[in-house]
């Protein structure tokens, strides 16, 4: 009896010493961040298999018998832990080669929003991650058997810049310049449009207008601060997005905030439109904050250019400003529709009020008053029907729906939030903006 006892010991050590020596292996760990409202932040990690892991092999559980197979170093902490073969961060299935440690986020608090972002606000600069390292506390099995014992630590090497990774950059050269700036232009290309097709359907493109985060540099050296400092122009790129209507989005960034002319970024369209399959009568504007003004200036040099405009965080006071302001105002809903979101209680200067500390709110609803009376239709989303900048889901959607429903047939809408419902202060707009569909 001993002997048997002993012999199937020896033969169960045999099993198991042979499973844990199998080829699986960790190949590498990644940081991933992705552009939340208030700009850039390290979200999770990416750990990539050579073999297909077992999803119910993983346990991350505090509760009894509690088991953390998981564990990060810093501030961190892991809020979900679940496998994909897409490598796609938020796509869990039963097995997978990625294994994704999803990180909370303390996204209520908006004081402290400059601490979980990747770039310096102060400095506008965006250098490369500092690594995290990574311990696996327990065994974790293979589709195919194998056992991948506990390990040391791993240290994340590179990036997965969810949104921002898909846009490549160009830089433009041209006589249009003034000497000594240096414009690069960011495109994201639809997946199976990197070459012009005649088989394929021409799709629309998105033009993005970013405000002073142009001059923002990140470890490239290819100034992308118009795409990780706010979600405005990665929101039209993510996969979701990209299904519903796929389109082309272009943006830029340059050592210099010089309010670029119009010709600069419409012959930078007009070299695309030869490259790739994209409609020359679906380009869509879309202008955040001052990069609104650069926007409808580019619209009145080239009135045959959008087939439709958004504005986040300006209101008309550049085109106002003038003894015929409301006429020039009233001359871009004859361009195109259009769509302006500002906040009720948004302080930030415009060129009709520098000198004082009046919110936006009285200036838009004196511009919408003369813009009626020269007989402009506008929607205009006030008192009762303005909208509440801390809604998410189902009743951002039922407000967005509602102005759009009611809107039907008009020149142009106009949409106020309530004073104290855009998060961290009211010129941040794009924060809720982009929360509906």
């Amino acid at each position: 009896m001993k002997k048997r006892l002993s012999t199937c010991l020896i033969l169960l050590f045999a099993i198991l010493t042979a499973a844990f020596a199998g080829d699986a292996r960790l190949v590498n760990a990644k940081i991933v961040t992705e552009v939340l409202d208030w700009g850039e932040t390290i979200t999770g990690v990416r750990l990539e298999y050579s073999d297909e892991i077992a999803g119910a092999s993983i346990i991350q559980n505090g509760e009894n018998p509690g088991k953390l197979t998981y564990l990060v170093t810093g501030e961190h902490d892991i809020d979900a832990v679940y496998v994909n073969n897409s490598g796609k961060k938020g796509t869990a299935e039963p097995n997978g080669r990625y294994v994704f440690l999803d990180f909370c986020l303390e996204g209520s608090n908006w004081i402290n929003y400059r601490d979980y972002v990747t770039f310096n606000t102060t400095s506008k600069t965006r250098q490369q991650s500092e690594a995290i390292y990574v311990y696996q506390a327990e065994p974790i099995a293979t589709v195919g058997g194998d056992i991948i014992a506990p390990s040391g630590r791993t240290k994340t090497s590179g990036e997965i810049r969810i949104g921002i990774d898909g846009f490549s950059s160009f830089l433009y050269e041209s006589d249009l310049l003034d000497d000594g700036v240096v414009f690069y232009y960011h495109l994201y290309i639809p997946e199976g449009y990197e070459e012009k097709d005649e088989a394929l359907e021409d799709l629309p493109i998105v033009l993005h207008f970013p405000s002073g985060d142009v001059t923002y540099e990140d470890c490239s050296g290819l100034y992308y601060g118009a795409l990780f400092t706010h979600n405005d122009a990665t929101e039209w790129v993510l996969d979701d997005a990209q299904a519903e209507h796929p389109a082309f989005v272009l943006t830029y960034g340059g050592n210099t905030r010089i309010r670029w002319h119009g010709d600069i970024y419409v012959d930078i369209v007009n070299k695309l439109i030869e490259q790739y399959n994209i409609d020359p009568s679906r380009i869509y504007g879309i202008g955040l904050a001052a990069g609104s003004n650069t926007m409808w200036e580019t619209a009145f040099d080239h009135p045959d250019l959008f087939a439709g405009m958004l504005s986040v965080s300006f209101e008309f006071a550049k085109v106002y400003g003038e003894e015929d302001a409301a006429e020039k105002a009233g001359k871009l809903f004859d361009i195109a529709p259009t769509w302006v979101f500002v906040a009720e209680d948004d302080y930030s200067a415009t060129a009709q009020q520098p000198q004082n500390n009046l919110p936006k709110g009285p200036l838009v609803r004196k511009q919408v008053a003369e813009l009626r009376e020269l007989g402009y239709t506008i929607d205009f989303a006030d008192g009762n029907d303005m909208w509440n900048g801390l809604y998410r889901g189902k009743k951002a959607d039922k407000q967005a729906k509602a102005q759009i429903e009611r809107a039907e047939g008009s020149d142009a809408m106009v949409t106020l939030f309530l004073a104290n419902t855009v998060r961290q202060t009211g010129h941040w707009v794009w924060t809720s903006v982009y929360t509906n569909e």
